[in-house]
């Protein structure tokens, strides 16, 4: 992608080499959200500032933690969706980086059973998508099994639009701790799917309006090139697409 140029509507699946993975590991809580943080804007700037020549033509670098180290990685729109591939991470100094990208691509590090998606990276790195500048609750998962939706409405657990927006982990959840001393109790209900959602990060019972909210939205439905499937953030979502 040319200096200047920009992704339809700033948004792009992005992917990560799972080398890039692993080295995201290895740094700090706090080095780890800076370093994804600046990975996810460049939805908003994908041209960057250093365009790479012979053996990386097409690639591109980012510095991040203060100038002292490099991501490698490649803007594109196939298809006029944007697509950011994130290769890997490296010293700025005596070209390690480089060298390091070159090796990483020949292997071929970005082949579809060698990358994680951004959403499941950050699942795996135990990183909210708050911290990073995303919004982690404007997606609608795949709809649960409707004899699940119809048991937890039996209960009294959950209502069916409520039940219809979760994914099937969520209403598990739901039906496993959504009771109370007198029986099935709507508030634990829902809190408990979200909290599966966030991975048992708490969620305040004041959020859950919102957030399901956000779920009822119409969806973006952006055929995404690497994942192959259409994106279920909200329309008009800011940055990278989701596939699940």
């Amino acid at each position: 992608m040319l200096r200047g140029g920009r992704f339809p509507d700033d948004q792009a699946e992005s992917v990560f080499s799972d080398a890039f993975v692993e080295q995201l590991g290895s740094l700090s809580d706090d080095e780890r959200l800076s370093v994804i943080a600046e990975v996810v804007r460049l939805c908003d700037d994908p041209a960057g500032k250093h365009p790479l020549h012979t053996p990386l033509a097409g690639w591109n670098t980012l510095d991040v933690l203060g100038g002292h180290r490099r991501v490698v990685y490649k803007a594109s729109a196939p298809g006029d969706v944007g697509l950011v591939e994130v290769l890997c991470l490296g010293p700025r100094s005596d070209n390690e980086v480089y060298d390091m990208a070159v090796g990483l691509r020949d292997a071929g590090l970005l082949e579809p059973d060698e990358i994680t998606d951004l959403w499941d990276a950050l699942a795996v790195l135990d990183v909210i998508e708050e911290d990073v500048g995303l919004d982690g609750w404007d997606f609608r998962p795949p709809l649960p099994p409707e004899g699940m939706v119809r048991a937890a409405v039996a209960a009294g657990l959950l209502d069916g639009e409520t039940a219809s927006l979760l994914s099937q982990d969520e209403l598990e959840a739901a039906m496993a701790d959504g009771w109370g001393p007198a029986g099935a109790d709507p508030v634990r209900a829902i809190i408990a799917a979200l909290e599966r959602a966030r991975r048992r990060r708490r969620v305040e019972p004041i959020d859950r309006a919102a957030i399901l909210s956000g779920r009822r939205a119409d969806r973006c439905e952006a055929v995404m090139p690497r994942a192959g499937t259409r994106c279920i953030r909200r329309r008009g979502h800011p940055g990278p697409h989701r596939s699940r």
